[in-house]
């Protein structure tokens, strides 16, 4: 119901009743309050929509906002998680390729050791493959180191006065055999010390060996123990 509803003049007269004046008076008053009444609804209206749409602008702008900030925390995160995985991927490959490197290094020692193994059986001769016999190098006597001094060759001592022997029959001695020291003499039969040492020092010099040189003063100068001489014989020839 609006104000000009209220307001009408159009009851029916009648002697007994209200004054008419006081009840258009009163209706007017009613028409009036109804049309503050409307107004102010309307306003609370208007001030409740305008109210509520700027809160819904307030939440939507708060909604967008919070929207960008995941989104730009969302984008930080991925971003940093993808330099890790870039990160981790590139030490997993420094270290793949580390370790291929040192097994390449690893390979290329082998092969080196297995080459030269190789060329060292080629070079040495096989049992298998050379049946022949062994060559073994003749075995080279070392030639003393002559003292450039002077030997110093003692005097011989005199021979003792043999003692008479009886007459015998002389012995034929049979001819001396070529490249061999005639026999001793009668007189060195006991040994002549000084002439088995010079014998024995020029067959040192001359590189012969003891044993032969021993068996050499047995035969010709008939001693029985020239030990002694031929150490000192050897020493003195720095044998």
């Amino acid at each position: 119901m609006n104000s000009d509803e209220i307001v009408r003049t159009d009851f029916p007269a009648s002697r007994k009743g209200y004054d008419r004046d006081a009840v258009d008076a009163h209706l007017r008053r009613l028409a009036a309050m109804v049309d503050e009444i409307k107004r102010g609804g309307e306003a609370a209206r208007s001030s409740l929509a305008s109210s509520a749409g700027e809160q819904v602008t307030e939440i939507l702008a708060a909604a967008e906002a919070k929207a960008e900030e995941l989104e730009a925390e969302a984008r930080r995160q991925a971003e940093r998680i993808v330099s890790d995985a870039k990160a981790e991927a590139r030490a997993q490959v420094e270290l793949a390729q580390g370790a291929v490197a040192g097994l390449v290094k690893q390979a290329d020692e082998l092969r080196e050791r297995v080459g030269a193994l190789g060329r060292d059986l080629a070079a040495t001769p096989s049992a298998e493959t050379d049946p022949g016999p062994a060559t073994v190098p003749e075995p080279t006597v070392p030639q003393p180191e002559v003292d450039p001094s002077p030997v110093v060759v003692p005097e011989p001592e005199p021979l003792p006065e043999p003692d008479p022997m009886p007459e015998r029959e002389p012995d034929i001695a049979p001819p001396p055999q070529p490249d061999q020291p005639p026999p001793a003499a009668a007189g060195t039969a006991n040994g002549d010390e000084a002439a088995a040492r010079l014998v024995a020092m020029k067959m040192a010099l001359d590189g012969s060996s003891r044993e032969d040189v021993e068996r050499h003063l047995d035969e010709s100068f008939g001693l029985s123990d020239a030990s002694a001489l031929l150490d000192d014989v050897f020493e003195r020839a720095g044998r």
